[in-house]
């Protein structure tokens, strides 16, 4: 075995995954979403609003990529993003009701992602296999 291939397999079964991801948003008739979206779409999906810190923290990526996602988010209308009425510096963003739809084609998405990546492993396979990478440090 060659350990010095691991993250170009990590790599590699992102890049696949996100393609899976396009083609069944594509098959649902979403256009112009990215699966870098799907971060933000999911926490919005679990709180009814959050501030701009608040979703940089829970999603780990900085605030200039997320305000470029979050910006193309509210040109789709998808996403609003309001001034905080008691802090000016502060925006907060939630879903329109076209972004709630969203919900449950993302739902089914995930379900048939997870679905295609455990085929063929059993529980304890999975349990094991999340552990490991959850051990590996950045």
């Amino acid at each position: 075995m060659d350990e010095n291939k691991i993250l170009a397999v990590i790599g590699r079964i992102h890049r696949r995954g996100n393609r899976f991801i396009e083609r069944e948003l594509k098959k649902h008739h979403i256009h112009g979403i990215a699966p870098s979206h799907g971060d933000i779409l999911y926490q919005l999906f679990i709180r009814e609003d959050m501030t701009m810190n608040q979703l940089s923290s829970s999603i780990d990526k900085d605030k200039s990529t997320i305000t470029a996602l979050v910006d193309k988010l509210v040109r789709l209308e998808y996403v609003n993003r309001e001034q905080d009425q008691t802090d000016g510096r502060i925006f907060r963003l939630s879903l329109t009701a076209k972004g709630r739809e969203l919900q449950p084609v993302f739902e089914e998405v995930s379900a048939a992602l997870l679905a295609a990546v455990y085929e063929g492993f059993d529980p304890e396979e999975k349990q094991q296999l999340l552990g490991l990478l959850e051990r590996i440090k950045l």
